[in-house]
């Protein structure tokens, strides 16, 4: 990989695989909110034709390598070797129109308990506890785009849910973490809600020993931990953790451990060593599942009978 070629990479692509959506698109420009900071009107722009982007609120633009530094906080080499490890396309998209403006739009129908029989086989060939599956996951049944679809909904802090099914995954709503605090000294992270669900499956009695926070996606990261300051550099503050809401912070914890059991692949093995480097008393909890992709990958080779 060299720096042409990086910057051959399709930017929505990439922002797709990170987990962002834009909110709004023409023949030219996608609009998305800023993968730098929590916002709620969109100010980054991509140039599709010219495969560029612009902070409106930054003043700061660039390339693919020029975005992939910035939202990593790394330098040139690390950000080819970041682009190298992964499979983007070098195509950019398709549109169909001359001119015109498309909006998802989505409305909630209705929210209530999980007991749809094929979101509940859903639950089951994943081998999560049904029981703390429906303690911490909604049934939401929603349309997009005027058709009609249900869905596994897990709720994060601003009210947006992370949508799962056999089909489906998706945020509903803004993207963001959530966070349960129990009041512990400690706290353990997770990628997604499913990995939060499998530490539960396997030990039911830890729900209230750790305080929890799941990510819902490794992008949310630098959002979470990490803090800008003047305009020009990342810098982490140390020995906590951010929680960032609507443009300001909401609280401050402090925690003596923190866990990391996100995934074992290249962007868990980078959220992890960015936290491991952040934070003094931080630890890699990825042992349990050395050899699997993930927690819910792991509790998938146990028995069933072995949890009850």
């Amino acid at each position: 990989m060299n720096c042409e070629l990086a910057k051959q990479i399709s930017l929505t692509d990439l922002l797709k695989k990170l987990g962002y959506t834009p909110t709004r698109t023409t023949r030219i420009d996608w609009w998305y909110l800023s993968p730098f900071r929590a916002e709620k009107t969109a100010s980054f722009k991509v140039n599709i034709d010219k495969n560029v982007f612009y902070d409106h609120a930054e003043g700061f633009g660039g390339t693919t390598l020029d975005f992939v530094i910035k939202y990593n906080n790394c330098d040139i080499k690390s950000a080819l070797e970041l682009l190298k490890n992964d499979s983007f396309s070098f195509h950019q998209p398709i549109i169909v129109s001359s001119n015109f403006t498309q909006e998802p739009t989505y409305t909630i129908q209705a929210i209530k308990p999980l007991t749809h029989p094929n979101l509940i086989r859903y639950i089951n060939e994943r081998n999560l506890s049904l029981k703390i599956t429906q303690t911490y996951c909604k049934e939401v049944h929603y349309t997009l785009n005027n058709k009609s679809y249900y869905a596994v909904g897990f709720e994060n802090e601003l009210g947006g849910f992370e949508l799962r099914n056999k089909y489906v995954k998706m945020c509903l709503g803004k993207k963001a973490v959530t966070y349960f605090d129990n009041k512990s000294a400690n706290i353990v992270l997770f990628e997604s809600w499913s990995d939060y669900i499998s530490f539960l499956t396997l030990y039911p009695a830890a729900v209230k020993q750790y305080d929890y926070l799941i990510f819902n996606s490794v992008s949310m990261l630098n959002n979470t931990i990490i803090k800008e300051f003047n305009n020009s550099c990342m810098q982490v503050l140390k020995n906590t953790i951010i929680k960032e809401c609507n443009n300001y912070c909401i609280q401050v914890l402090k925690y003596t451990k923190i866990i990391c059991c996100f995934d074992n692949d290249k962007a868990g093995d980078f959220a992890t060593n960015k936290v491991l480097l952040a934070f003094d008393k931080a630890i890699d909890g990825r042992h349990l599942y050395a050899r699997n992709k993930d927690l819910n990958d792991y509790l998938l080779t146990i028995n069933q009978s072995d949890l009850t």
